[in-house]
């Protein structure tokens, strides 16, 4: 497809010069890869990998906030140069747009929350969030589920009793432990649901910016960046 963002319409050359705005969209209430700081601030490991990805590439890159099922479709109409945000990398996406090379591997066990005694997931209303791996798991399985547009309403209807259990990405994250522990819920179920690690996304065909990006993240690879990074935000 012809990218029609605000990068991908510029005449090759021209693509990536400093001048040009690189518009990043995230979604930001998943820590630590991406959140809101108390200040109000974009925050996270992947805020810290594109901070640095700009300033080697000098890129002149601007934030904007987003629910995640607008990250794809965004960057595929041109709202967005780049996505990212825990972005798995699945086949289903890499039908609609290009990926950078993985820079995190994620956990393929993900897990149901509920009350204790909930039925499992062949058997209970699963709310999940819309646009992610979880609502493709869920609708691949034939799994009754409800998608909604935010993890905070996923979580608020399964403390309403609107859902049985919640699906999402959830294991390794103090705030949702917290969360778990403040309301009586528990880790019920898992299921696998395999990717190939997590990456940036960009318009298929923009191969000025996806090169540029993966250079960015080789070299960052090469010379310690990402390892100091990764220890940083998740040791």
């Amino acid at each position: 497809m012809t990218c029609a963002g605000t990068i991908a319409g510029m005449m090759t050359g021209l693509v990536l010069a400093s001048s040009q705005p690189v518009v990043i969209g995230t979604e930001a209430p998943f820590p630590a890869y991406t959140y809101v700081d108390e200040s109000g601030v974009i925050s996270g490991f992947e805020r810290d990998i594109m901070d640095h990805i700009c300033q080697r590439q000098a890129l002149s890159c601007t934030w904007q906030l987003a629910n995640f099922d607008e990250l794809i479709p965004g960057v595929m109409s041109g709202r967005f140069d780049i996505v990212l945000g825990g972005m798995a990398v699945t086949d289903d996406r890499r039908r609609l747009v290009d990926f950078t090379q993985s820079y995190s591997n994620s956990d393929s066990e993900e897990w149901y929350i509920g009350r204790p005694g909930s039925a499992p997931p062949a058997a209970a209303l699963i709310g999940v969030q819309s646009g992610t791996v979880h609502e493709d798991h869920a609708r691949r399985m034939g799994y009754d589920y409800q998608s909604f547009p935010t993890e905070p309403q996923v979580l608020s209807a399964l403390v309403a009793g609107t859902v049985e259990l919640a699906l999402g990405p959830y294991s390794t994250r103090l705030d949702i432990q917290d969360f778990v522990d403040a309301n009586g819920l528990d880790f019920l179920y898992s299921d696998i649901i395999p990717d190939d690690g997590v990456a940036m996304a960009v318009c298929q065909g923009n191969t000025d910016l996806l090169d540029s990006l993966n250079a960015a993240l080789d070299a960052m690879r090469a010379d310690g960046t990402l390892e100091t990074l990764e220890s940083r935000w998740f040791d």
